[in-house]
């Protein structure tokens, strides 16, 4: 019996591997590792349901390409002082109307609870630790979060977290239902890095946020004290907050440390992996990561990465210290010092490139992580998965449709 997976979370249509991807799509709540699981999934034959939702829709909308639908609902401002209830809802009468056999769930948030409400076998995949996020941000959306999390970790039969590091932070009655499976990097970025062939003289820093946790600020600092010894190169900042005159710059202009430093703020994601690969080196300043997705792809791209040694997953990432260079990154001499050091040191910087490509290769490759998912989804379901058609490589302009 043929098997159709559910995948419920923000995904961005625009990653998609099917015959619409270069249509006129509308804008979805996205985030490119799941959008990267569904065309994981359909490049292996499976059939996916993709359920997601949009803030620009009035109306539900469907889409269906070959072996591909996507369910769109709709959203309702500031859904945070409503607990989501409304989104969670209209998750739930997509998934009702296009059920699955197994709906796989990203983050603990409004797409596990539409899961798990829907009695469909469901695997909630925890992608950050709510509690933690909170303790660090404490804010009433940041307490409606924890609530939501609380509510899904607490239903939920099958949890998957991608990390040890977010694993090691769990309850020990959350850890019993509990398996670890690493995010995992697409083959496109490879594909992307080698458009690439020349570095520029910057180094760059993809980050979703100026807070506190994410500490911008501290890598700021760090570059004033790189640029001293290197006075033409480029610092570029990536991400939420990050454009021209947003938060990062106007905190750079009032300590008079913007000079190099290029605000590009958000991009799509083939353009981020492009800065990435076109960098001498990626400065992830983060006090604590449940994984580090930008550390990873810069590893896959060619790029040394200078991290916490005490954040999060990030040490281990970095195969504490072989695959890239750590330090305290509440201190920014330190970073400006590890970064200092790659830049001056040839044969370090080459073979921390070669490390961690390999390293990345053997534990982190779509191939290695989507079989730990597959298998699980058989022990849930207690059968043999059988996809639709045999599995294939994506080669440019392949239509999924029939």
């Amino acid at each position: 019996m043929e098997l159709t997976i559910g995948v419920c979370g923000p995904i961005g249509l625009n990653l998609l591997d099917w015959d619409l991807k270069h249509e006129e799509l509308p804008e979805t709540n996205a985030f490119p590792l799941t959008s990267h699981f569904i065309n994981a999934l359909l490049k292996r034959g499976y059939k996916v349901i993709g359920y997601t939702n949009s803030p620009v829709l009035q109306e539900p909308k469907v889409l269906q390409s070959g072996n591909l639908t996507i369910c769109i609902s709709t959203v309702k401002p500031k859904p945070g002082r409503r607990f989501f209830n409304y989104e969670i809802a209209e998750l739930r009468k997509m998934i009702a109307a296009y059920p699955a056999d197994i709906i796989s769930a990203f983050w603990t948030y409004e797409y596990a609870l539409a899961a798990l409400r829907s009695n469909i076998p469901a695997v909630v995949n925890i992608h950050d630790v709510a509690l933690k996020i909170l303790l660090k941000q404490p804010d009433v959306f940041r307490f409606v979060r924890w609530m939501m999390n609380y509510r899904s970790v607490s239903k939920a039969e099958y949890l998957v977290a991608n990390s040890n590091y977010t694993y090691s932070l769990l309850a020990s009655a959350e850890k019993a239902k509990t398996v670890t499976i690493n995010n995992f990097y697409t083959p496109e970025i490879e594909k992307i890095s080698k458009t690439i062939p020349v570095k520029g003289n910057y180094i760059v820093s993809v980050v979703q946020g100026f807070t506190k946790r994410k500490n911008i600020h501290g890598s700021l600092q760090a570059f004033a004290k790189v640029r001293a010894r290197f006075p033409d190169l480029e610092y570029h900042l990536v991400g939420v907050e990050m454009e021209e005159n947003g938060l990062a710059h106007q905190y750079a202009k009032q300590l008079g440390i913007a000079d190099g430093v290029k605000f590009i703020g958000c991009l799509e994601f083939d353009d981020v992996v492009k800065e990435i690969a076109g960098a001498k080196v990626l400065v992830h300043p983060s006090y604590e990561e449940s994984f580090g997705m930008a550390v990873l792809e810069a590893m896959v791209a060619g790029t040394p990465v200078v991290g916490g040694e005490n954040s999060g997953f990030v040490p281990e990432l970095l195969a504490h210290g072989k695959a890239g260079q750590l330090c305290d990154v509440t201190s920014p001499e330190a970073m400006a010092n590890c970064t200092i050091k790659l830049l001056e040191d040839e044969q370090l910087w080459q073979e921390t490139v070669r490390y961690a490509k390999q390293y990345a290769k053997a534990n982190f490759s779509e191939d290695v992580v989507l079989q730990q998912h597959l298998a699980l989804f058989g022990r849930v379901l207690g059968r043999k998965l059988v996809p639709a058609q045999e599995p294939y490589e994506p080669v440019p302009g392949r239509r999924l449709s029939a």
